[in-house]
C-alpha cells in the first residue's frame, strides 16, 4: 500500500525529467504539481493534452507544503523553479510545462503539463514491462541536489527487483566526463543510501572506442541480499569501483575489487 505523500511517477516521466536537465527547485515544482493532481480525485491529468488543454490552478503554499524545504515559509522555491521551466523553454529543451503562470496577487499558480508529459505520465495496460516508481514528495523535499533527486527516482524505480540496478541519468555528451562529475554524484549516492537504508555498487562502464568512461551501472544492495558470488562485484574493471556502504563511499584497488569476487553484500562476504 502506496503511502498518502507518494504517486505514481512512470519510467518515461523519470526520463523526460532527466534529459530536461533542470535545477532542484525546476524538479520540486515538477514532482509537486505532479503529486497535487495525483492527490486530487476530482482532477485528471489527461484534461490537460489536447483536445481539452485545461489549466489547473494551486496555492503556492500547497506546493510549498508538497515538495518544499522542511519548515520553509518564503516562496523563493516557486520563484527559482519556475525561472528555470521559463528558461528550458526558451532554450528549446524537453517541454515539460505548456503553461505556467503566476497569479497577480503572487499566491497561486496556474499551470499545465506540456502534451508529450501528459503522454508520458499514463501507465500503459498494453505494456506489462513498463517501469514507475513511487515517488515520496516527502523525500523530494529533504533532498538539496538535482543529482540527488535523479538519483532517488531512478533508485526506487529499481528497489523492488530482484537483482536490483540501474543506469546513473548523467551522459558524458550532454554534461561533462565522469571524473569530473564523480564526486558529486558520489555525495548523492551518500544521501541516498542513507535515507533508503540501501547500499551502492558503482561501475563504471568504458566505451571501447574512447576508452573513455560512458556510462555507471548502479547496483542496489538492500538489507536482504539476492546477489550471488561473482555477480555483485565484477571480475575486472578498467575505472575505479566504488562502494557506498552506510552512506560513506570509497574508490576500491584492484587487489580489493579481486578480494570481493565472491561478496554477495557490499560491505562483507
Amino acid at each position: 500500500m502506496s503511502k498518502l505523500s507518494e504517486y505514481l511517477c512512470t519510467e518515461r516521466v523519470v526520463t523526460r525529467l532527466e534529459k530536461a536537465d533542470l535545477s532542484l527547485d525546476g524538479l520540486r515544482l515538477a514532482h509537486g504539481c505532479h503529486f497535487y493532481i495525483d492527490s486530487r480525485r476530482e482532477l485528471n491529468i489527461q484534461n490537460m493534452a489536447a483536445p481539452k488543454r485545461a489549466n489547473f490552478t494551486v496555492r503556492c503554499s500547497t506546493l510549498l507544503a508538497i515538495t518544499g524545504s522542511p519548515g520553509a515559509k518564503d516562496y523563493d522555491m516557486i520563484s527559482r523553479g519556475m525561472k528555470a521551466h521559463t528558461n528550458l523553454q526558451a532554450q528549446g529543451g524537453t517541454a515539460i510545462f505548456d503553461f505556467l503562470k503566476r497569479r497577480e496577487d503572487r499566491r497561486k499558480i496556474t499551470f499545465r503539463f506540456s502534451d508529450g508529459y501528459v503522454r508520458d505520465s499514463l501507465r500503459r495496460s498494453n505494456d506489462r514491462t513498463s517501469k514507475f516508481a513511487m515517488i515520496d514528495v516527502d523525500t523530494i523535499g529533504r533532498l538539496s541536489t538535482p543529482k540527488q533527486i535523479l538519483f532517488y527516482t531512478r533508485a526506487v524505480m529499481a528497489q523492488g527487483s530482484t537483482f536490483p540496478m540501474f543506469t546513473l541519468p548523467w551522459s558524458a555528451e550532454r554534461t561533462a566526463p565522469w571524473r569530473d562529475v564523480k564526486r558529486s554524484w558520489l555525495s548523492a549516492a551518500e544521501r541516498l543510501s542513507k535515507l533508503l537504508c540501501q547500499d551502492y555498487l558503482l561501475e563504471p562502464m568504458v566505451d571501447a572506442e574512447t576508452d573513455e568512461v560512458s556510462r555507471v551501472k548502479v547496483k542496489i544492495v538492500k538489507k536482504v541480499s539476492a546477489w550471488g558470488p561473482e555477480k555483485l562485484f565484477p571480475r575486472q574493471a578498467d575505472q575505479s569501483v566504488c562502494t557506498v556502504i552506510s552512506g560513506k563511499a570509497r574508490s576500491l584497488s584492484k587487489s580489493e575489487l579481486q578480494e570481493r569476487r565472491k561478496w554477495t553484500r557490499a560491505d562483507s562476504p
